[in-house]
């Protein structure tokens, strides 16, 4: 058993027991017996979605140590104590809960206040608020610029030789290993994240490379692409699991079906959007090597990331195709990839499921128990 093996197991478990729930919520018509199902405002609304909030807390709770703690410890990811790392979980659940209960409940009193469309509207304001709470908390998390300046400007040397324009780039501290930074923001201000440890572990080439990798996301659009898809793909989920027999926005039993089938809606992103998340990461290899990049320079650095990650250099192509977003180093063949692609995206639609109560958002096996990974989850 591999520490990635073991870590897919998990997350098939802490998934595959919340789709469960769920469904069995949906068939049985739990949320009518146990809610409200009043259409008026009382202070039991917020009493109700809390209780729901506490229960997936305390659901996960068991994955959570098991992914954060356990599993780290027991495979040398880690070096952390389990004091400190429960106190992190323990302060990033109960943020995220709340973020949950006040969005719900804003949904619910939009809901009731104007109907579906104001409910709606809400969702859109949620995934914007969730973007930019990503956005802030990275520039936040900043190191002092003089931090591996120095490698950063020969990385910028040797990208400007395979012409490649580059964003602004940052450099950020974190505690897990897994973290990966990304891309945030718009336009002028998308900038590129790169974790502190990258710059005392990577050789400059494989940095460049990296570096390069989210660049060219960038200028291709793949970037946007990947954040347009996500946030309608939450929204259009939403829409849909409104419909449902007994579900809405107007109470928090409706609200709670709604929440119930939003998460069969995100599992069926998690078996999809993938191949849109590989496809792009493929096709960026492709257009780095046309770049100049060269293709061992490209193999290596993939090499140098997996490592960092759980490991697995090759995996069975049936795995790779339901589970995993991004490609293992063995398929990373530079050739030109066919079909539609977005980068990131379907990491991206797990953050943006916060607006909905998406409570697949933090149980996957790249994340869980690993709250420096549930706003900013593992890319490529």
């Amino acid at each position: 058993m591999t520490y990635a093996r073991a870590r897919l197991w998990l997350g098939i478990c802490g998934v595959g027991s919340l789709v469960t729930i769920c469904t069995v919520a949906l068939l049985m018509g739990l949320p009518a017996r146990w809610l409200s199902e009043s259409t008026t405002f009382a202070m039991t609304d917020l009493t109700q979605l809390s209780a729901l909030a506490v229960l997936f807390i305390l659901w996960l709770a068991p994955f959570d140590f098991l992914g954060g703690y356990r599993l780290p410890k027991s495979f040398l990811k880690s070096q952390e104590s389990f004091g400190r790392w429960l106190l992190s979980y323990f302060r990033a659940a109960l943020g995220q809960s709340l973020l949950f209960v006040a969005f719900a409940w804003l949904i619910l009193v939009f809901g009731r206040w104007i109907g579906l469309r104001g409910a709606i509207s809400m969702v859109v304001l949620a995934i914007g608020f969730c973007f930019i709470l990503r956005n802030q908390s990275m520039r936040f998390r900043r190191v002092e610029s003089s931090t591996g300046s120095n490698k950063l400007l020969d990385c910028l040397t040797l990208i400007q030789s395979w012409q490649i324009f580059v964003p602004n780039i940052i450099v950020v501290r974190h505690r897990d290993v897994g973290f990966t930074g990304g891309i945030i923001g718009f336009g002028n201000g998308a900038t590129i994240v790169i974790p502190q440890s990258w710059i005392e572990t990577m050789s400059r080439a494989e940095l460049a490379t990296v570096i390069a990798r989210r660049a060219i996301a960038f200028n291709s659009g793949s970037y946007y692409r990947g954040l347009a898809f996500a946030g309608v793909w939450n929204l259009l989920g939403f829409i849909v699991c409104t419909q449902l027999p007994n579900a809405g926005v107007d109470s928090v039993a409706a609200l709670a079906n709604t929440i119930c089938g939003f998460t069969l809606w995100s599992f069926l992103g998690l078996l999809t959007l993938p191949t849109l998340s590989r496809n792009a990461s493929l096709q960026i290899d492709h257009s780095l090597s046309e770049h100049g990049t060269p293709k061992e320079l490209i193999l290596n650095a993939a090499d140098s990331f997996d490592q960092m990650q759980d490991g697995e250099r090759s995996r069975p192509r049936w795995i790779e195709a339901i589970f995993h977003p991004v490609p293992s180093v063995s398929r990373r063949d530079v050739l030109p990839q066919q079909g539609p692609a977005a980068w990131n995206v379907a990491r991206t639609a797990l953050f943006f499921s916060w607006a909905c109560f998406g409570v697949l958002s933090r149980a996957v096996h790249c994340n869980v128990g690993r709250p420096e990974l549930w706003t900013m989850l593992p890319i490529d």
